[in-house]
Order: structure tokens, then sequence, then C-alpha cells
């Protein structure tokens, strides 16, 4: 893959240093005349506009589709400054099912309990709506009820703009049985919170319903919180539509740890396990530090495995990811065990690594997370996030680009399009909110090559359709492309035996690569063949919790000619074949090949994106048998290939773009 992060990073230093000696970033309004490109202007709504920042605005947005079809985009109006701990409450716009034309905003919360009027912070939504799923709990809630989680803090009435940092904040919860057209007074949660506990905050952003594994039903929410001089990142869940709730998974660190998550946004994987994707609040490095998101990452992920309760491990800094300190939203918008043809997570954020805020990109996961899109590559790039408001030229500076942008929210639209509500601005990010409609060809989104009846594989930038040794194949650059059959429920290769088949055509002696990897790596559950002409080999490893197996063969058939390789285990013992002749055989790795994490299979490249492949492959097969000598004999001579144990089967005739 090539990048060329060193020497954007020090343009990106040298304009956002430029750009603070020469304006007061992010104070002055936003100015009409700024010609901003705005890549969707036919899909897109303000919702709330701010024209007198920073004296009052709109802020911190969040996103939920009700059970009749109504969207509500909730904000907090801040009435006197933009302060985030001044007199603020929580409002909402909906759009009814059926209707093009946004209702007025409408308060959601505000004030105290005995004077809704009186000045007081009520902020920070993190709405959710609830849905009676086949086998979770029994509760008294309506199906379709929203809850809605948020901070309270109070305001002295004679300083209601003032930011009130030092106030005790607290959890509340309110709901709405109508898809938001009334909704209760606060309950105050005391349950979750802790008074030696100073800065709290939920969200920003939607929480989650559990719909897999033991925990369906489940209503998740992040929230963090200081802790005098520790910083606390926690789960907190409720069993019963938002009724009660508990604690769940928590952490703290000290300062000296340099980990500060906050603002968690949650996505259920395909393995019923949450994803915690959460902002990394630490600075303290030079400039040239924190314009590197290799050296400061911005990002933290976590992972419960149990419903939320507890964390799997700590929270780990995401190297490479740029965004500057601030919330990202995420969202689940495909699965494949809810029919869609592949996986697909996806996350909005300033894409710059240091202030200001510029730049709104989303970027998509279609390996749960695992990794995402960037923003180092062509703008046309599968492997590019797409930038929904500025130009996408990145030797822009700020003032030309003109592109602010902070918090959001994201929504899943039925037929699988995706709605964005976002703050963005031309001198400001809190200058307004925006609500836009997008749809998969608007995001740069890998192609698609056919598997099995049902399923399809990505095919991403630099693998194209050629001619193969039965009818097409595809052509791998060595660059960008690979392809990767998504994670499924059922894994294609199992705890007992199994068949990996293909044929490959490569010459390039310059280098390893990878022809398919799966599910691990670095000691974990995996298999693997990797051609390594520098050793003169192809090998291949099978690695379990009782043991690993490697095969090598005496040649690494870098001829320019087509080799139909076979990777087989067979009661344990593991057998490398290269054009139907036993190249190598090692005993020692029964069991499992998988893990409980939802990794995918790659065809052309390592996991971690490294040894691609430069040459031609055909016929990619997968079976959870051994197949007999006399099969792979058919198969070679014939290009004919048995049904029976078939788990994933690539022809790798086409690539469908969207």
């Amino acid at each position: 893959m090539t990048t060329h992060r060193s020497t954007r990073h020090r343009a990106v230093l040298a304009v956002a240093l430029v750009s603070a000696m020469l304006v007061p970033v992010q104070s002055a309004p936003a100015l009409a005349d700024t010609a901003t490109v705005d890549p969707f202007p036919d899909q897109t709504t303000v919702l709330y506009s701010s024209p007198n920042v920073p004296s009052g605005c709109y802020r911190i947005p969040a996103l939920v589709r009700a059970a009749d079809g109504s969207l509500l985009a909730f904000a907090e109006h801040r009435f006197h400054t933009c302060a985030d701990k001044s007199n603020i409450e929580t409002v909402v716009r909906r759009l009814p099912a059926g209707a093009t034309e946004w209702l007025p905003p409408q308060t959601v919360v505000r004030g105290e309990p005995d004077d809704p009027q009186a000045p007081a912070t009520r902020g920070n939504p993190g709405p959710v709506v609830y849905r009676k799923l086949p086998g979770a709990p029994v509760t008294d809630a309506p199906d379709g009820r929203i809850v809605v989680l948020g901070t309270h803090n109070p305001v002295n009435p004679e300083t209601p703009g003032s930011n009130h940092r030092t106030a005790p904040r607290t959890p509340y919860v309110v709901h709405s049985d109508d898809n938001g057209v009334t909704w209760t007074r606060p309950n105050t949660l005391t349950a979750l919170d802790d008074p030696a506990w100073g800065h709290y905050a939920t969200g920003p952003v939607h929480a989650i319903q559990l719909t897999r594994g033991a925990h369906v039903g489940r209503i998740i929410a992040g929230v963090n919180y200081d802790a005098g001089g520790r910083y606390g990142a926690m789960l907190v869940y409720s069993d019963d539509a938002g009724a009660s709730w508990q604690r769940g998974a928590q952490v703290e660190y000290p300062a000296d740890r340099q980990l500060v998550p906050q603002e968690l946004s949650l996505v259920e994987l395909a393995n019923g396990d949450v994803y915690v994707w959460g902002r990394q609040n630490f600075g303290g490095g030079t400039p040239e530090q924190e314009a590197d998101p290799d050296v400061r990452p911005h990002r933290a992920v976590a992972i419960s495995k149990d419903g939320g309760a507890t964390y799997h491990s700590d929270f780990k800094l995401r190297p490479g990811f740029e965004v500057p300190t601030i919330q990202s939203s995420a969202l689940r918008l495909r699965a494949t065990d809810e029919g869609d043809a592949y996986n697909q997570l996806i996350t909005l954020a300033p894409s710059v690594n240091v202030e200001p805020r510029i730049r709104p990109t989303l970027r998509s996961s279609f390996d749960e997370g695992t990794t995402w899109q960037s923003v180092d590559t062509p703008a046309d790039s599968t492997d590019e996030g797409t930038q929904v408001w500025g130009s996408n030229d990145r030797a822009a500076s700020v003032e030309e680009c003109a592109c602010y942008g902070g918090y959001s929210d994201l929504v899943e639209l039925p037929g699988g399009g995706l709605g964005m509500l976002y703050e963005r601005g031309t001198t400001d990010y809190r200058s307004e909110i925006a609500f836009v409609r997008l749809t998969a060809r608007d995001l740069n989104t890998p192609g698609r090559t056919p598997d099995l009846r049902g399923r399809s594989a990505l095919a991403f930038d630099g693998v194209t359709a050629t001619k193969g040794r039965f009818g097409g194949g595809l052509s791998f650059d060595g660059q960008r492309g690979r392809v990767q059959l998504p994670y499924r429920s059922t894994p294609a290769i199992g705890a007992g035996d199994f068949t990996v088949s293909t044929w490959m055509r490569y010459d390039d002696t310059s280098r390893d690569q990878a022809i398919f990897w799966a599910y691990g790596m670095n000691g974990a559950p995996q298999v693997w063949l990797r051609a390594e002409p520098g050793s003169n080999r192809l090998r291949g490893t099978v690695t379990t919790s009782s043991g690993s197996a490697t095969v090598t063969s005496s040649g690494a058939h870098a001829d320019g000619k087509w080799h139909h390789v076979v990777l087989r285990r067979q009661g344990g013992t593991v057998t490398l074949l290269v054009d139907g002749a036993t190249a190598g055989s090692a005993a020692g790795a029964a069991g499992p090949v998988t893990s409980s994490d939802p990794t995918p299979i790659t065809v052309g490249q390592r996991l971690d994106g490294a040894n691609r492949f430069h040459g031609e492959m055909d016929e990619f097969r997968i079976y959870d048998r051994a197949l007999s000598n006399a099969e792979l004999w058919l198969m070679r001579v014939g290009g004919v290939g048995s049904n029976s144990g078939l788990t994933a089967y690539l022809p790798m005739n086409a690539v469908t773009k969207h």
C-alpha cells in the first residue's frame, strides 16, 4: 500500500500553525459568501443554524429512526454561549414517516425538576429505540419506546452563560412512547453516578440494543467521568427498556498511563461482541508528534464479550486512524448474518490529526473494526474514506477548504441507506447541524466477486478481472489489491478436517506474498499459505490452541505459470500439495483454527495488509473436510469441484462495482 504520511503530516502541521497565526480559529461567525465545496447539496437539509456563534448555538447531534419510520434529530440548544456546562436544553426535530419536511424543534428536557424553566445543563443526548425482540426479557414497555440518556448539572441563574466547569454532573433518563411527540420528565440515575466523580458525560451519540447472543434486548450506552486524577470509561446497561440501569464494564486510568478514553460510541459486532470506539483525549506531544496519527493516535478501542458487563481487555490505541481529539460516531450498516452481502461498520469524524477540526470524513471498516479506510489514498480508491464537507484537495489551506466539522451521529435508513447528522461550518464547526442522506453509491465501497449463493467476497482496488486457469480469473496488482471473505458466524474453516484450494500464477520474486490468510496472527489460531520466493518456497501454517504445524515446498514456483496449490488438514496432519504432488506434511495442529474474534479470511494479503500478492488467481475453494487425492485430481485436470462440504467458493470470474 502506497502512502505518503510523513510528507503530508509536515504539510498539515504547517497549515494548522499558519492558520492559528492568521485567524482566531472557530471563533468568528460563519461567512455566507465563503465557497465551501458540498459534495451532497441536493441530499442535505440544515436542521439547526447558529448564526450568532459563539453567542448561543446548537451542538452535540444525536440521531435515531423510530419504530414507525420517523427520524429524530436531537441536539443541545445552548442559550447564551456555546460553553459545555452553561444553560442548555435538549431539543429534537422530527421527520415523520413519509414526510418530506422536518417539524420545528421541540424541547425534550430542560431546567430543574421543580422548575423546567430554571437555568441548568441538560445535554449529552444518547437516544436508543427499544424493540421487543425474540428471546429478550419480557418488559411492560411498549415496542418502539425511545429512551434518551443525558447529563445534568446546576447553573447559577446570575451567570447562565458561564461554563460551570466544577459543577457536579448527574445522569438522567427520559422516554417517549409516541415516537418522540411527547416526553416524560427526567428521572435521575443515581446508581450510575458517584459523588466523588467530577465531570461525567453520557454518549454523546446513540446507544445500542443488542440483537444477538445471551443478552438480546439489552440496551447499552457509554459514559466517561473524571475521578480525582483518574479517567474512567464505563458501559451502563438496562434489561427492562430503560426503566432501571446497572453499571457494567468499567476501567479507570491514572494520568501517567496517558490513556483517556471518552465519548464512547458502541457497535454490536456480528459475533455478538460490543465494539467500544472511544476518543483518546490525551495530548501533550510536540506539534510534530500530535500531527502524526502513527505517533499520537486519537482513537481508543475496547471489546466487551459479555453484553457490556466487563471489558475483555484494556483500551488499545488505534495508530494510523487520522482524527483530532473529538467524538467519532459509529454505526453498523451491514451484516452478513442479517442477509447482507458483506459486513460494514462506518464512522464519521474530522480527518486531520490536529486542530482545527476540519475535513469531516466517513470511513468504513469491512472486517468488524480491525482496519478502517484511510485518508492517504486516491480520492476514488476503495481504501479511501468519503469526505462529506469541503474540497478533498489535501494541499488546500484551512481557509481555502472552509470545511470545519465537529460532532456527529449516524443512522441506517430503509433500503440500506445512511443518514448522517453532523456539525459543520465555513469558519466554525458550530455554525450549523446538517442532515444528509447517502446511498452505497455515495461511499467508496469495494467491488464484489461471487461466493456461494447469496454471498459475495469484497474485491478492493487493484483486483481486476483477467483470463484465468478455467475461464475468468482475478489479477492482483501487489499494491492495493486483495479479496476479503467477510466474517461468518459459522466459520468457513472449523475445528475438524479442511481443504483450501486455489490456482495461482506469479513471477514477482522481490518479496513474500500471501496467497490466503485466515483468522489470526502473532500466535493466535490461524491458517495461511504464502509464497516466499526469497527463500525459494511456498509455506503454509496451521496454528491452534494445541499446537502449530508448518509445511513447505522445495520451490517457490515463481515462473509465471499456473500452479494448483492445496493446504489440507486431515486428523491433525497438515499437507501441502502443489500440482497434485505432496510438497510437505506435518502433524500437531488439531483443533479450532478460529478464536472468538470476528476476523475475516483474506485472499492476496496478510490480515494486517502486508505481503500483498502480485499475480493471478483462479478457483478459490474451502471445504470443511479433507478432499481425497482423486477429488483433487478432478479439480486440477477439469476444474470440477465437489459441492459436498463446500463452505466458500470464489470462481474469480468477475468483479462487480457498486
